[in-house]
């Protein structure tokens, strides 16, 4: 098929081909003496399918007879790694999408992270893969180690996983690269570098992840967010079938949002979106790939906690008042054991052990009358003991001397080992800790994972997984229904801001409630504000003037028609001071809200790949100094907006809670009825009144096409 008869894009038929690069049959490997590393790697892995090469001008490559091109190959490959430059890599795609391969690894940089001419030849690319699932460009690949294969740019360590492990798919492949070549006794049974994600993108790889029930924790590490709804929608197809995903996220970036019309535009920035994201997928969120490596390992091996309780065993009181200082940092409990396990405890161990969790196991090395640590069994009895009935998870801390001639470590492995009776007899999630990175040797490492005990490394890593596992579990507790998908919001370029009047009056048809008001003239302001009743406020009416208060543009409690006409006199006076090319001929007349206890927020914000997001928060001239507020996404879930409101002194079952949340929906639906056009929204203050009442005395609103209002 020629370039220019693209086949319709099917998302579906390209997931069906990401699972066959995936998981290959068959490998082809384009190129010159650079696909000798990957097919080494693929050799290394120990695939037992069909590797291919193709090279004009070679005869064979690592060994492998060279076919002249790609037109020449005798069947149509499942997996192809393009060693090209960045032109013939487009030209290689479509020659492989006309003899039917089902995808390829683009390694070439030179796209779109590089100028205009690298996104129009991204373009190109696309279009040439037509519906072949392609990682990258600017990629390293996929390496499968369940199955052993390597769909890779590069010659690499391999570790053949059996059972169960994790995946992990990167925007970085030397992220990768270095995991994969460091890493030792790490299940990890897939490794993903998506690059620039021109046609399959991380939201691919998650499902195509999660039809392989070997995969038991997924990780990513991702630096922007180019389709947010299909990602969301892949998490949630995770979150379903119980596969955590745990994420580092870079590249967090302001934007220049600082210069927006809106306060919900200036203030909610990448950091805030993302967290919103984060929390509506229940997407766990870890700052180093150390830590992340620990997290999925302690996911995979030991599984998910059942909430939020701690038991910890080490060798150090010194220790034990870090882990209790950092459970309370990170929300985890330190349950102490049962009245009648305690005695259990007192009469095994010697008076020199305190019976607490965190407990200091401080037994000799060898006992002829006594607790030992060479007695497992007593260790794992007494580990049982201090955890049976109160805890949801395990660990005990410990640095084991590495074997060498001196044997220094064999002193302390029965107690170590003990970890595997523990887990079998409470199953519950259990591991074995290095309080330094190095603190357990491999071959250890790997005895105790063979016995269900996760071995973890470092003890803040360490921390770091047992937090995040805890609040993974309590997430999955939450349960709930699964959000709806998130909107698609193509970008829009500037927009026109409706003046005050014309806001409010769209978001009362949508439901929210409005105090009465007029429009008025110079001469017809003390005529508007007699109608209506005193107190009033005045203000400018203008489609110029974001902020009025700043211009001086706002008097409030004007309880006369001399003191009406006297503030209009000086709004035009303040207001062409301030801005001269502004011309002040109309006016809103409205009756001052009465009783009023607090002041909110609640904007809308436009994001490309995330759609559309509110924010509440404290409103009124708290949001100039950027008090506390959140970040939604819409459509809302109503227990993320009953969770926001709680933080604001409105919990569920309140009035104030009941009109806040009627304030909210009346704008998220104005904002969905207006998704095409809607730039950006702020009411502000909402008012809260005595009586329960939510009350928007200012509105703004920002349409790409004014007339959809």
């Amino acid at each position: 098929m020629k370039d220019d008869q693209q086949e319709p894009s099917d998302r579906n038929v390209r997931r069906i081909n990401l699972g066959k690069l995936m998981r290959p049959a068959s490998i082809a490997f384009i190129g010159g003496a650079q696909v000798a590393g990957p097919i080494r790697a693929c050799h290394r892995a120990g695939f037992a399918g069909e590797i291919l090469v193709v090279n004009p001008k070679r005869v064979e490559i690592e060994g492998i007879a060279c076919v002249p091109s790609i037109a020449a190959l005798a069947s149509a490959p499942d997996a192809a790694v393009l060693a090209l430059s960045a032109a013939r890599t487009v030209e290689a795609l479509a020659e492989l999408r006309a003899i039917g391969a089902a995808g390829a690894v683009a390694m070439a940089a030179g796209f779109a992270e590089q100028d205009q001419a690298g996104r129009s030849l991204q373009e190109a690319l696309r279009r040439a893969a037509g519906n072949m699932a392609v990682l990258g460009p600017n990629c390293m690949g996929v390496l499968n180690q369940f199955d052993g294969a390597a769909v890779w740019g590069e010659d690499n360590h391999m570790a053949r996983v059996t059972g169960s492990g994790c995946a992990i798919v990167s925007q970085s492949g030397a992220f990768l690269f270095g995991m994969t070549n460091v890493e030792q006794v790490f299940p990890l049974g897939y490794a993903v570098s998506i690059g620039n994600q021109a046609v399959v993108d991380m939201s691919d790889c998650i499902t195509s992840l999660l039809d392989d029930v070997r995969v038991r924790a997924i990780g990513i590490y991702l630096e922007g967010l180019d389709d947010g709804a299909a990602l969301g929608e892949a998490c949630a197809l995770a979150r379903a079938r119980g596969v955590p995903i745990v994420a580092i996220k870079g590249g967090d970036t302001v934007e220049g949002q600082r210069a927006a019309i809106s306060h919900t535009a200036a203030m909610v920035v990448e950091r805030d979106l993302w967290d919103a994201f984060r929390e509506r997928y229940g997407i766990a969120e870890v700052t180093s790939p150390k830590a992340l490596v620990e997290t999925l390992k302690y996911l995979t091996v030991a599984g998910l906690p059942r909430g939020g309780r701690l038991t910890t065993v080490s060798f150090s009181g010194g220790l034990n008042g870090l882990i209790a200082a950092q459970a309370i940092q990170s929300g985890l409990a330190l349950p102490q054991p049962l009245a009648k396990n305690a005695e259990r405890l007192r009469a095994m161990m010697p008076p020199s052990v305190p019976i607490s969790n965190p407990l200091d196991l401080n037994l000799p090395f060898r006992s002829s009358s006594g607790a030992s640590m060479e007695d497992g069994g007593l260790v794992a009895e007494a580990i049982v003991a201090l955890a049976e009935g109160v805890s949801d998870q395990v660990v005990f801390f410990v640095d084991v001397p590495r074997p060498d001639e001196n044997r220094l470590n064999e002193a302390w492995l029965p107690s170590v080992e003990a970890m595997i009776e523990v887990a079998r007899r409470l199953d519950l999630p259990c591991a074995v800790a290095g309080i330094l990175p190095e603190g357990l040797d491999p071959a250890l490492r790997q005895r105790l994972m063979d016995g269900g005990v996760a071995p973890l490394l470092g003890f803040g890593d360490t921390m770091t997984a047992l937090r995040v596992a805890a609040e993974l579990a309590q997430a999955r507790a939450r349960g709930g229904v699964p959000p709806k998908r998130l909107l698609d919001c193509a970008p829009l370029d500037g927009g026109r801001m409706l003046d005050e009047a014309r806001s409010k009056s769209a978001l009362g048809k949508a439901g929210l409630v409005t105090p009465e008001f007029r429009i008025a003239t110079l001469g017809q302001v003390a005529e508007a504000a007699t109608g209506l009743g005193f107190p009033v406020a005045l203000k400018v009416l203008s489609t110029e003037i974001a902020h009025k208060a700043r211009v001086g543009g706002v008097r409030l409690n004007l309880r006369t028609r001399q003191e009406v006409i006297e503030a209009a006199a000086c709004i035009q006076s303040d207001v062409a001071a301030a801005m001269p090319s502004v011309q002040v001929d109309r006016f809103l007349v409205e009756r001052m809200v009465s009783g009023a206890e607090a002041e909110f927020i609640i904007g809308i914000k436009r994001h490309a790949a995330l759609g559309l997001a509110m924010m509440i928060g404290i409103g009124g001239t708290a949001v100039e100094t950027g008090a506390a507020f959140g970040t939604l996404l819409l459509p809302l879930v109503e227990q993320d907006l009953d969770a926001a409101l709680a933080r604001f002194g409105a919990a569920p079952g309140t009035a104030r809670h009941q009109s806040l949340a009627k304030a909210a929906r009346s704008v998220e639906a104005y904002a969905l009825a207006h998704r095409s056009s809607l730039v950006t929204l702020d009411v502000n203050p909402l008012i809260v009144t005595a009586a329960g009442e939510a009350i928007a005395a200012d509105a703004l609103i920002v349409l790409a096409d004014e007339n959809e209002e």
